[in-house]
């Protein structure tokens, strides 16, 4: 069976005649009536009847038409998949990410991605809020930590894990906490979910894997709903603050806030990239994932 004679048989159901198909493949009448005589024979049935006025699939032709359409349909979509390939990215990308995660590392990224695709223009929204890609036209969103039930195409990026940092001013005034315990001592800047004050802290063992280590509940004056809020309370002295690397890199190079406790780890999930599911990527944001993806993974604060 030759696919080229199934295609021919699929236009001319299509349009209703031979006449139709043959004009819309730009081929002679004689030749798609050929086709239609070859496929029928390689099948041994017959797949249409006809009349001098009309085409009617018989049965079998109803089944085969409806399965070889689907069939033809995806080898069209995977030859325009593969020619994508080919294409430079261009075009308009709207996306989405946590305030601090742009600000502290992916405004760089960002920008080098454009410099080496300068027909591609982007649209970056920082904000804390969820947004709704679909309903919002959003091709991508960055997020961070669990994540809920969705229709959205996910693609894991690295893991988040959080670490104790506070300020030598604050350390020279209270101490320095040398095993876990000691915190319940200490003011920690707490998170307004009540679970996020209730934590396991992992430590890792001789197979290089985090293992559980305790399970403690911290205490502190201060509450906050934003991690950059908590990181600017910690380097003014107010406590002692749970963050990613991503976050404090910068104010610890500084000597702004050292880290506490280096050797435990709370695990706080990973760090995703989601975007709408459909049957063809875009060569833009396909390419920017594939970009971000990289830089992400060869990145020492992304474990």
């Amino acid at each position: 069976m030759d696919l080229n004679d199934v295609a021919v048989f699929e236009r001319v159901v299509i349009e209703g005649s031979l006449t139709g198909a043959a004009a819309r493949l730009g081929q002679t009448k004689s030749s798609v009536s050929r086709s239609l005589a070859r496929l029928e024979e390689s099948l041994g049935v017959r797949l249409l009847q006809r009349t001098t006025r009309k085409l009617n699939l018989t049965e079998a032709g109803q089944v085969f038409f409806d399965r070889t359409r689907r069939v033809l349909g995806e080898l069209r979509e995977a030859e325009r998949a593969v020619t994508q390939l080919q294409e430079s990215p261009r075009g308009h990308l709207r996306i989405t990410m946590p305030v601090e995660l742009g600000m502290q590392f992916m405004g760089r990224v960002v920008a080098e991605f454009m410099q080496q695709h300068p027909e591609v223009t982007i649209e970056a929204e920082l904000s804390g809020r969820v947004v709704n890609l679909v309903e919002e036209g959003f091709d991508l969103a960055f997020r961070i930590g669990e994540l809920p039930d969705s229709s959205l195409v996910a693609r894991k990026l690295g893991n988040l894990n959080g670490y104790f940092y506070a300020s030598p001013a604050y350390l020279g005034r209270f101490g320095v906490p040398k095993k876990p315990e000691d915190l319940a001592a200490h003011d920690v800047i707490l998170f307004m979910q009540p679970k996020e004050n209730s934590v396991q802290l992992m430590r890792q063992g001789k197979s290089g894997k985090y293992e559980p280590s305790c399970q403690l509940t911290l205490h502190g004056r201060l509450t906050v709903n934003n991690i950059g809020m908590a990181c600017d309370a910690a380097v003014a002295g107010i406590g002692i603050a749970l963050m990613p690397k991503f976050l404090s890199a910068n104010v610890v190079s500084a000597g702004q806030l050292m880290p506490v406790l280096p050797d435990y780890v709370v695990l706080h999930g990973g760090l995703y990239v989601m975007y709408p599911s459909r049957d063809h990527v875009p060569t833009a944001l396909r390419t920017f994932i594939d970009f971000v993806t990289v830089r992400v993974r060869e990145h020492p604060w992304f474990e």
